[in-house]
């Protein structure tokens, strides 16, 4: 089942099944990169069709990415997205990237139940549960879980995904084996930091998905018998889904504990561990060699390196192995845990987790099955070297320790503050602000350390926050576009020789931002009637590949010769009358995008009268068909 040549993206998994559309979805995730969300719409989108070169059309990762794919995707799925992460775990973006302002009610900052009673723990879930309706008429309904190792970012490791479908059945009586699943879900919005600036759409969504979760019938994988979900922590309390009968184990986990790997461990058993040799290291060695036989990845399996920061240990380095599988024999059976938790005392006493539990026979999903050395079919054993533990435990330096405790306190005491961003006008023709960020309660900043901030979308205008008193931040004048809920914080500290920095994102609540914020920033990215006619043909468009030689024949064209501009609506026509004819539901989206520049001056002024002679016969024709006016969404 484990077989190291089955590769599996994120953006693949999150495509539509065949014959179904993208309605709304909840993720989680312990950090985050946003840049790495805005390529989830694409593929909810369908935007994610390749160039010439295998480059995604839309990527917002590549300078040569199309803007209006990516502008379009955000346009119709962003407010469907509804991503839980920790609090203090988003990645800074750059500063220049606009769109990110379609995220700002898609991210969920939340702290678990422990962190909140003042004991150790972090929200480290990486879960997505994808609601799919037919096509057709909109009845059937799907479901796509994706249990996954790792975090919602480009860092580049392995892991590992379970992917699951089902269809919602007409049950009235939810299904016995989704309970924890869907309260896992329910519980998720009582988690939020700042659960009053979570949008309706966001609450109405995440209750969805939980009430029909209890009544989907999964489609197990080959090999498995049934499933079970174990969410972690969400009670504060501590979990243990291990069972009490195991004849042998196989525990994979970059970061593992001692005090986890003996309550684990058992006498005259054979048991396997695969780790990182960093970790192995900090592990006394006599424990290694008395109980466990010791893995670690290739050394060319490790060449493939990312960062990401583990739950807990927030500020460590990370390359190759990020995968968290636990594999049980007990007699004839196994059991496969897979999902969020590492081999460590902090994920089954204070995190939130989630795991899924795979339970099978022996000969398909067991320890053998999963690293064994035979011929028998291909699994992770090709990707391992044995590893010897070393005379002593590597010590780990105080003051590097202290000096990273004191940041995270810091960023955590950040995270959990009553924190909100005051949008002024800073004149009165309407494009200059002022942002203010201020806070309800004192900063406390320990001896040693220094906080600055400043908003995300601006550059070279950070702040140093003072402890002992409420913050209050000025920045500005700036333009409207620079206005975003995302605020950048930098914590540095020092204790003796050992300094630290860290960097991180809050997503704040918005007071006095103007209400048309998002159509403005829509005529600021349609630059003018030709930028508006080529997001058009693209949003009409049933074949990506004609469409991006279509434009790039334009573009030439009108280089060559100016004159030519006039000609772009002849193919816009055909893309209308062909949509009308075969598929009149894109029309919808340009019904929503026509509207929304019609609502400002700006955007009106690039609406160019022959577009307004078309549309006008077109639509009429698709709402007499309708019987209702256009303007659904996807």
């Amino acid at each position: 089942m484990l077989d190291p040549r089955g590769r599996q993206m994120l953006l693949g998994s999150l495509r539509p099944p065949d014959g179904f559309r993208f309605d709304c979805a909840v993720g989680t995730t312990f950090s985050l990169d946003l840049i790495a969300l805005l390529t989830a719409p694409l593929a909810f989108a369908m935007f994610d069709w390749q160039d010439d070169d295998g480059q995604l059309a839309a990527d917002p990762s590549s300078a040569r990415g199309d803007p209006l794919a990516l502008l379009e995707s955000l346009r119709r799925c962003a407010d469907r997205i509804h991503i839980y992460c920790q609090a203090g775990q988003i990645k800074v973006p750059p500063a220049n990237q606009r769109l990110l302002t379609y995220l700002e009610q898609s991210v969920i900052e939340v702290l678990p139940p422990a962190a909140r009673a003042g004991r150790t723990g972090v929200f480290h879930p990486k879960v997505w549960a994808l609601r799919f309706v037919d096509t057709a008429d909109g009845t059937a309904v799907r479901y796509r879980l994706l249990c996954l190792t790792r975090n919602l970012t480009f860092d580049r490791s392995w892991d590992t995904v379970l992917v699951l479908e089902g269809d919602r059945s007409d049950r009235q009586k939810g299904i016995a084996d989704n309970r924890s699943l869907a309260a896992f879900v329910g519980g998720l919005p009582g988690l939020a930091v700042r659960a009053a600036a979570m949008s309706p759409k966001a609450v109405a969504d995440t209750a969805l998905i939980a009430d029909e979760l209890r009544v989907v019938k999964w489609n197990l994988p080959e090999s498995v018998d049934s499933v079970r979900f174990w969410p972690l922590g969400m009670d504060g309390k501590p979990s243990w889904p291990f069972g009490d009968r195991v004849d042998r184990l196989l525990v994979v986990s970059p970061f593992i504990a001692a005090d986890f790997l003996t309550r684990i461990a058992a006498p005259n058993r054979a048991q396997f561990l695969v780790s990182r040799p960093e970790s192995f290291r900090e592990i006394e060695p006599s424990l290694l060699r008395d109980h466990w036989t010791c893995f670690t990845l290739e050394e060319g399996c490790e060449a493939i390196a990312g960062t990401e920061d583990p739950s807990d240990q927030p500020a460590a380095s990370f390359s190759g192995l990020h995968a968290k599988l636990f594999v049980a024999d007990t007699g004839w059976d196994a059991h496969v845990w897979t999902g969020s938790a590492n081999a460590t005392s902090a994920a089954f006493s204070g995190n939130v987790e989630f795991l899924v539990e795979l339970i099978g026979k022996k000969s398909k999903l067991g320890v053998d099955a999963t690293i064994g050395d035979g011929d028998n079919q291909p699994n992770l054993r090709s990707m391992l070297s044995p590893f010897s533990p070393e005379e002593h435990a590597v010590q780990p330096d105080a003051d590097e320790q202290a000096c990273e405790a004191m940041v995270d306190s810091i960023r955590q005491s950040l995270a959990a503050m009553s924190l909100e961003l005051l949008i002024e006008p800073d004149g009165t023709d309407g494009k200059a602000y002022t942002t203010t960020l201020r806070s309800s309660g004192p900063l406390a900043v320990a001896q040693g350390a220094t906080v600055r901030c400043r908003p995300a979308m601006l550059v070279g205008e950070a702040r140093t926050l003072h402890a002992g008193g409420p913050i209050e931040a000025r920045f500005g004048p700036h333009a409207l576009q620079s206005v975003s809920s995302f605020v950048s914080f930098e914590v540095s500290a020092r204790v003796g020789d050992a300094e630290r920095t860290e960097a991180f994102v809050l997503n704040l609540p918005l007071v006095g931002a103007p209400s048309d914020r998002k159509e403005r920033l829509l005529r600021d990215l349609l630059s003018d009637s030709r930028t508006l006619i080529r997001f058009l043909l693209m949003l009409l468009s049933d074949d990506p590949e004609k469409l991006l030689s279509e434009l790039r024949q334009l573009t030439t064209t009108s280089e060559v010769n100016p004159a030519a501009r006039g000609h772009d609506g002849l193919p816009l026509l055909e893309h209308m009358l062909a949509s009308l004819h075969r598929c009149p539901e894109k029309l919808d989206q340009v019904h929503r995008l026509i509207e929304d520049l019609r609502k400002t001056p700006d955007g009106r002024s690039i609406l160019p009268p022959e577009l307004e002679a078309v549309w006008g016969p077109i639509e009429q024709v698709r709402h007499e068909r309708v019987g209702s006016p256009v303007g659904g969404t996807q």
